[in-house]
């Protein structure tokens, strides 16, 4: 059988050696042929180096033609020079039989397969016409061109007929034996067994051409014989050779003059067309070696088929036996033998309804007929059979039908699987099945009930579970977050605008329960609202204490955060003004004082009281008072950094903490408020009234002295403006432990009078 490995077409690497061995080639049989040609009167008997550099380039890639191109070309060009051949006169011969091949490879390697180029009849019927025709045709005219002008139209017709002869007879008998070559064939051919045979029908092949040429009538129809006879009997690639051999010895022979080719056609053909009965016979004998190659290959492939498909049944794993279409059981393998405990020969007397157990039969029976009727292609069915020691065993039984080219049932193939286990566990599974299902509906009703937010996911972290208020709270219905990252749906941060927690399987709940209020857990629902809430991460393991997911239970505290807030808020914040309150400007003091002691920070500390307010809330009403405080505050924040503190200690004093603030800019910004309280007019049921402000202030630079004493220090400030004009700014000297008044650029007030406006 011919090896049947796929060449390596389209991957070969021309270099430098395939070169050299391509030029020598083309050199030796252009030498050869030209050597012919000299001894004919024809132009040429048999033309070999194109039909040689055909197959060469179809093996190699475009990018390597060249150089071998320029390779063949210099062959041929060397067997010339050798004859004595002027360059001028052969150089168009040798273009042309360069465009020839290239074209005759380019378009093969366009229209035959590029692993086995000729594989069947089909694809040698391309060759045929592309390289043995058209190809040779198109040179031929080529040809025509370059002695269209030296020659008579008889003359140009003979050598017309002529090139085209030799070019596509060579290509016949050579090309092929090319393309189908695979490297290592001759090796392999020289230590095969085959070679004994090759040479001998070689042998007797060439006598019987010669004895045909010599001495029989109807020469070619007798040399037909043998070779065909050779391409029965022989792989395709020895009938090539067989081919070639022969070709070679007609050509031989009939230029040396020792035959005739043509003894009983001499006055009908002409001397161009002298080979054109070899081209007959050798047509027939490619196609009878190419449609044997087929049929060889396709009786391999059923004997491969029929080889895997016996070992694959009698090595299954599962129980397989071909039945006839009445139910005999024609084959089966150990398997099936053990599964039903009987003895292969005693099993291939039985039928298969003997063994089915009676309950399952109707069913069985009632399938077969529909494959029978071929309504069905196939069908399964789990069934039970009887062994031999009357055990009912369950099976998954398998079944298809073969047909024969008439669509006539052959046999079913039946494989039977053991499941005899699997159903006596079917029950109790069943029953767990059944129990978990209770629990699980059990669960799910209990999760849905509740009014916490319960989220499950699984080991990569991706959502399995939601019950309904975990839908409510994330946005996300469960059908929308099954398979999503966790981190995606549950989107918690520290404080509503801190950051995301990124990893909920480390969430310390812990550490969350001593954070303030401000820093609480905030649930980013998907278009909806923020949630305080709790969070409880529980890990869910194996018994083997792998992790297989956690459990998230979130639940709502906006209600009780937001009570909470509002606690805080009014603990630290002044009901009326919304400034802070003293506790909480305490608190801001003890700050200052930190950033004193750590950073070196001096900051401004100042007492702020208004000046003729009581007049004002014993004329106009306590809810005057009450507003006119609410403005003032406002007015003061208004004119503040926010980075600065500003409280109210009660009735109508204020103090101010200006962090991080040299004296002078403090005493400014300070001198600044006060200016802006005098200048404010308070409108009260039409009425217009004034008010002024006196301030101290005292610097916090040294963090030794605790606050309560600057605070007395910025009192004592503000007692001191007070009683010493009204509507000043004095800073505290710690010195003199007095006061003096700011007079930088500050024009202290008149008095204002309460009741109607005063201008100043």
């Amino acid at each position: 059988m011919e090896n049947s490995k796929p060449p390596s077409t389209g991957a070969n690497r021309a270099n430098w050696t395939s070169c050299l061995l391509l030029g020598i080639s083309t050199c030796l049989l252009a030498f050869a042929c030209l050597s012919i040609i000299q001894k004919s009167s024809s132009l040429a008997g048999l033309w070999l180096p194109t039909a040689l550099l055909i197959p060469v380039l179809f093996h190699h890639r475009y990018r390597d033609w060249i150089l071998l191109l320029c390779a063949a070309a210099l062959g041929i060009a060397a067997s010339h020079t050798i004859l004595g051949t002027p360059f001028f006169r052969y150089l168009p011969y040798l273009l042309n039989n360069l465009i020839e091949a290239s074209l005759c490879a380019d378009l093969l390697r366009r229209i035959l397969p590029a692993q086995d180029p000729l594989s069947g009849l089909s694809s040698w019927m391309k060759f045929l016409f592309v390289a043995v025709i058209f190809c040779p045709l198109v040179s031929a005219l080529i040809m025509l061109l370059f002695i269209l002008h030296v020659h008579s139209p008889a003359e140009l017709q003979s050598r017309f007929t002529t090139w085209f002869m030799s070019e596509a007879v060579a290509i016949l008998a050579l090309t092929p034996l090319g393309l189908i070559y695979q490297r290592g064939y001759l090796v392999k051919l020289i230590t095969s067994p085959r070679l004994f045979g090759l040479l001998l029908t070689l042998i007797l092949t060439l006598a019987a051409g010669f004895l045909a040429l010599k001495w029989l009538p109807y020469t070619f129809a007798f040399i037909t014989i043998p070779l065909l006879s050779a391409a029965i009997r022989l792989p395709r690639m020895e009938s090539f050779i067989i081919f070639l051999s022969m070709t070679l010895m007609i050509a031989l022979l009939h230029t040396s003059g020792i035959i005739s080719v043509q003894p009983h056609l001499a006055d009908q053909l002409p001397q161009g067309l002298i080979f054109l009965p070899l081209l007959l016979i050798l047509m027939p004998a490619n196609a009878m070696a190419m449609a044997m190659h087929a049929l060889r290959t396709e009786k391999s492939h059923i004997t491969q088929s029929e080889n895997r498909f016996r070992n694959a049944m009698e090595y299954s794993a599962i129980g397989m036996t071909l039945v006839s279409p009445e139910g005999k059981l024609l084959q089966v393998n150990k398997a099936l033998c053990h599964l039903l405990g009987y003895e292969a020969e005693y099993l291939t007397t039985l039928t298969f309804q003997e063994i089915t157990y009676h309950e399952d039969l109707g069913k069985d029976l009632a399938l077969l007929q529909q494959l029978l009727n071929d309504d069905i292609q196939s069908y399964t069915l789990e069934k039970r059979y009887l062994r031999r020691s009357g055990e009912v065993i369950w099976a998954f039984l398998a079944v298809s039908l073969v047909r024969d080219e008439h669509h006539n049932p052959m046999y079913f193939i039946s494989q039977i699987e053991d499941i005899n286990e699997l159903k006596h566990t079917e029950m109790t599974n069943k029953r767990l099945s059944e129990a978990l299902h209770e629990e699980k509906e059990l669960l799910h009703i209990t999760l849905n009930s509740i009014n916490e937010a319960v989220i499950s996911t699984d080991r990569n972290m991706n959502i399995t579970f939601m019950n309904p208020v975990a839908e409510k709270m994330t946005g996300w219905k469960e059908q929308q977050a099954q398979g999503q990252p966790v981190g995606r749906i549950v989107r918690i941060s520290k404080g509503a605008g801190g950051p995301l927690i990124d990893d909920l399987l480390q969430f310390d709940i812990n550490e969350n329960l001593h954070s303030s209020v401000e820093r609480s857990l905030i649930l980013h629902g998907h278009h909806t609202a923020l949630f305080d809430v709790q969070l409880a991460v529980s890990p869910l393991r194996t018994l083997k204490d792998e992790p297989i997911g956690i459990v998230l239970v979130l639940q709502d505290v906006s209600k009780s955060r937001e009570l909470m807030r509002k606690l805080s808020y009014s603990a630290s914040h002044d009901l009326l003004t919304g400034l802070s309150n003293r506790g909480s400007f305490e608190s801001s003091l003890k700050k200052a004082l930190n950033l004193t002691a750590t950073q070196r920070q001096p900051h401004g500390l100042a007492f702020i009281d208004l000046d003729h307010f009581k007049a004002i809330n014993d004329t106009a009403g306590h809810a005057a008072g009450d507003e006119l405080l609410r403005q003032i505050s406002a007015l003061m924040q208004e004119n503040i950094r926010n980075s600065d503190r500003l409280a109210r200690l009660g009735g109508d004093e204020f103090a101010l903490i200006l962090f991080d603030c040299p004296q002078e800019e403090g005493l400014a910004t300070l001198q600044h408020l006060v200016d802006k309280i005098n200048d404010f007019k308070f409108i009260w049921e039409g009425n217009a009234y004034r008010i002024g402000a006196s301030a101290g202030m005292t610097q916090i630079n040294d963090a030794n002295i605790t606050g309560s004493e600057y605070m007395a220090q910025a009192d004592m400030a503000c007692y001191i403006a007070k009683h010493n004009g009204r509507g000043r700014v004095y800073k505290y000297e710690p010195a003199q432990k007095t006061a003096t008044a700011h007079t930088s650029g500050a024009v202290p007030p008149e008095d204002h009078q309460s009741g109607t406006e005063v201008s100043r």
